[in-house]
């Protein structure tokens, strides 16, 4: 398994590139990771055009949430969509919460890194890594929904004596696929509401399996609590009292 160290313009950030799921928990352990964290998954993509606002401010409530809980958030690691806002909140607000990007190491870049597209399945050019998250786990794979198992895996292995939840905002095919996953693994997922695509078409599902909880983008406080019962956390329990 490789390890090495990405040199962003202001940080360095290390990197392990695991080749079998087996590797995963020495994968985490080479980025001095402990495994005892309350874990949120972050997963959708672009964010809706018309759910700008509402989108970006849930984002702010769910970074915020994250650091006050001292969990561990994982998402996608590129410089896209609702997986970009999170690292730049994460920097903008100066939050220590460890940001763990998960993604297929065929499709990305970096500064120095790859820029071979040979096998790639769409689009002309690797995606870049997004600057501000604290840990990669570049995974084998081309395609975007290879690094799904992974995610999950992840954050089973980091819960571990904890709970972790996912957290849908938009999302499309791969994003529904991670659901199925988390479903499968008891994990709950809090579906936010008014951010566009497969977040709105579960909203409106008259029938939904019991783990599934909407919460609309809007309600901050509901957000919170929502995150906070999935977690089964008080303020004492985040208090570290």
């Amino acid at each position: 398994m490789r390890t090495q160290t990405i040199d962003f313009s202001d940080r360095q950030t290390p990197v392990v590139f695991p080749n079998e799921r087996s590797n995963l928990a020495q994968a985490i352990s080479e980025l001095r990771l402990r495994d005892s964290y309350p874990v949120i998954v972050l997963i959708g993509g672009e964010i809706d055009a018309q759910q700008v606002a509402g989108t970006r401010q849930a984002i702010e409530t769910i970074a915020r949430t994250a650091a006050d809980l001292r969990a561990v958030l994982i998402c996608g690691g590129t410089d896209m969509g609702i997986v970009a806002q999170i690292g730049q909140i994460r920097w903008r607000h100066g939050y220590q919460f460890p940001l763990i990007g998960v993604t297929p190491e065929e499709l990305v870049t970096w500064p120095g890194g790859p820029h071979n597209t040979k096998f790639l399945w769409l689009g002309k050019q690797r995606w870049q890594l997004e600057s501000h998250h604290s840990h990669f786990i570049l995974v084998p794979g081309s395609r975007f929904g290879d690094e799904s198992a992974w995610i999950g895996d992840a954050a089973a292995l980091l819960s571990k004596g904890h709970q972790s939840v996912t957290i849908l905002i938009n999302g499309g095919e791969v994003s529904r696929k991670d659901i199925e996953l988390s479903l499968e693994n008891g994990r709950p997922v809090i579906v936010l509401s008014r951010t566009g695509h497969l977040a709105d078409e579960l909203a409106r599902q008259p029938v939904r399996d019991k783990l599934i909880t909407v919460v609309p983008a809007q309600a901050e406080q509901r957000i919170v609590e929502a995150i906070r019962a999935a977690l089964a956390l008080n303020e004492k329990n985040a208090a570290g009292v």
